[in-house]
This record gives structure tokens, C-alpha cells and sequence, in this order.
């Protein structure tokens, strides 16, 4: 045998010996290449759970989302608000998050316009602005659903037994529900014996008298705007919170941008651990290639050393 040939042979029973040691020593140490692998296969494990993770967590923000004004009481924690909309006289009409309903997200937010128009009117009176709760939002917005299909008061509610004052009417926008109310003002300062709930003649200035009340502090508003002349609105009047949290209509239009990114966050959570999950697979992919290519490399190392 050449002298050539025996190294030859020498270097091919070594490598076949290296690749025995490979396959059969336990703890040997990994390549690079399988390291990698490992590494490429625990990623995706935890991106895949990740990605499961936001799905629900998505899933129940859609749930949420298509409630409406419901959904973001859930958000919000508010119970006595969902549970006035759950106990509504005639919560059969309440379309829960649809469009033009009173509890869209858009309506809610819309609505908020009719309690800056009526503390413009009892500003330039004198009179302390209202706030909102979420109790009162959501009784206003069943009382507008409700006006909507009843033409008429609904009259659903009470708090602790003591009837809220209403307003009620159908109007081109906002403002026009606030003039249109505070248009009353002239009747009552020629008939100021009409401002009083006893007077026979009360109706003529009742709108303007809840708008303009001292003692009511606490407001909600709903309006339905579903296809039909002009918009439903409703405002409705109280004189304590109850010790419920009461916000101004900068902070209530806050919190509504703050739930609506919240829904976005949800969204964007999924995207992006989907995303990363397929960047995660495409490097496992690599790594698998390159693992198999060293392993096929030994093998025909091998065959070509019992040769």
C-alpha cells in the first residue's frame, strides 16, 4: 500500500470514529450549527405561545369593541353602568355598538357635544358646569334608543327611588338641541310662576328649567342617529353622583381615546408577535438546513471511509 493511500485510510477511520462518538457518547458537545437549531426551536415554541396569548387577549377585545358603549364600561369597570343598560325598561331596543345606535363608540363620543353646549348656557347664567358619570351616560343613551322608537319619554329610570329629570328632543346637531332648550328661558322670565313642577304650565318651560336647575350637578347624554330625520337626543339631570367618579367632558372624551388605543394596542400585539414568530420560523428553517447538511456531510464521510 502506498504510502499515500494508508493516510488516506487512517484520516477516513478517524472520522468515522469521530461521528461513532457523535452518535453515541451522551453530552457530546453540539456543533454550532445544532446549538442554533436548539435555540431557533425554543424561540418559536415561546413565539407560538405568545402569538396564542394575544390572539385571546384580541378575541376578547373585538367582544368588547362591538358592544359599543358597553364594552367600555366593561373596561372601565363600571358596573352600575352596565348594569342600567342591562335593566332598562325597554332594553329590547338598544342595538348594542351598531351605527347610529346611542351606544356606538362614535355616538358616545358625539353626544358629549350637547353637554358643552348646555354648560355654555348655564356659564353665561351664572351656573356651575355639569359633569358626567358613567351611570348617567348610560341611562341617557337607553332613554335615546328608546325615544327613538317610542316617540315619547321613556321614563326607565330612577336613583334611589328619586325620579331624573329628562330632556328629550330631535334636532339637526347639538347645539340646536341646547337653543332650542335654552330658548325656553324667554317664556319662563315672562311667566317666572311657570318654573315650578306644580304649574299646570310647566311643560312650556320644562326643558329649559332641568338645563338651568341649581341643584342638578350631574348629567348624562345619549344620542341615536340611525336613518331617520335629524338625531334623538337625550340629556338627563341629577343631583348627586352617588359617590360614583364624576368627569368633565375633556376627561370623558380622554377616556374614550384611551379605551379605542387600547383596542389598537390589542391589534397591534398580534400583529406583532405574529411577525416575529415568522421570522422565528424562517431561522429555524435555516438552521435545520445547515444541521441536516453537516449530518449528510458525515454520512457520506463515512460511506466513503468503509469504502
Amino acid at each position: 500500500m502506498k504510502k499515500g493511500h494508508f493516510k488516506k485510510l487512517l484520516a477516513s477511520i478517524f472520522a468515522a470514529a469521530m461521528l461513532v462518538c457523535v452518535l453515541l457518547v451522551p453530552g457530546f458537545a453540539k456543533t454550532d450549527a445544532e446549538k442554533e437549531l436548539e435555540a431557533a426551536n425554543a424561540q418559536v415554541t415561546a413565539l407560538e405561545q405568545k402569538v396564542a396569548d394575544c390572539q385571546a387577549a384580541m378575541t376578547e377585545a373585538q367582544a368588547q369593541n362591538r358592544r359599543g358603549s358597553y364594552g367600555f364600561f366593561q373596561w372601565a369597570g363600571s358596573k352600575s353602568a352596565m348594569e342600567a343598560l342591562d335593566n332598562a325598561k325597554y332594553k329590547n331596543l338598544i342595538a348594542y355598538g351598531t351605527a347610529g345606535d346611542a351606544t356606538s363608540l362614535d355616538n358616545l363620543m358625539a353626544a358629549l357635544d350637547l353637554v358643552d353646549k348646555v354648560n355654555e348656557k348655564r356659564k353665561a347664567d351664572g351656573l356651575k358646569e355639569l359633569v358626567v358619570t358613567d351611570t348617567m351616560m348610560a341611562m341617557a343613551e337607553a332613554d335615546a334608543d328608546a325615544y327613538y322608537d317610542l316617540n315619547t319619554a321613556p321614563k326607565q329610570f330612577t336613583v334611589n327611588g328619586a325620579k331624573i329629570a329628562e330632556n328629550l328632543g330631535t334636532f339637526a346637531d347639538a347645539a340646536k338641541a341646547a337653543d332650542s332648550w335654552y330658548a325656553e328661558k324667554k317664556v319662563a322670565d315672562e311667566h317666572p310662576d311657570y318654573m315650578s313642577y306644580s304649574s299646570p304650565n310647566w311643560s312650556q318651560v320644562g326643558h329649559y328649567f332641568n338645563m338651568s336647575s341649581k341643584k342638578y350637578t350631574i348629567t348624562g347624554v345619549g344620542a341615536n342617529s340611525r336613518p331617520r330625520a335629524g338625531t334623538k337626543f337625550c340629556q338627563v339631570y341629577f343631583s348627586s353622583a352617588n359617590g360614583e367618579k364624576t368627569y368633565t367632558t375633556k376627561e370623558y372624551r380622554e377616556r374614550i381615546a384611551e379605551y379605542r388605543v387600547f383596542y389598537d394596542d390589542r391589534k397591534e400585539d398580534l400583529q406583532e408577535a405574529q411577525a416575529a414568530l415568522q421570522e422565528a420560523k424562517v431561522r429555524q428553517a435555516t438552521a435545520q438546513r445547515i444541521v441536516n447538511a453537516e449530518q449528510q456531510a458525515a454520512a457520506t464521510t463515512t460511506t466513503t471511509a468503509k469504502a
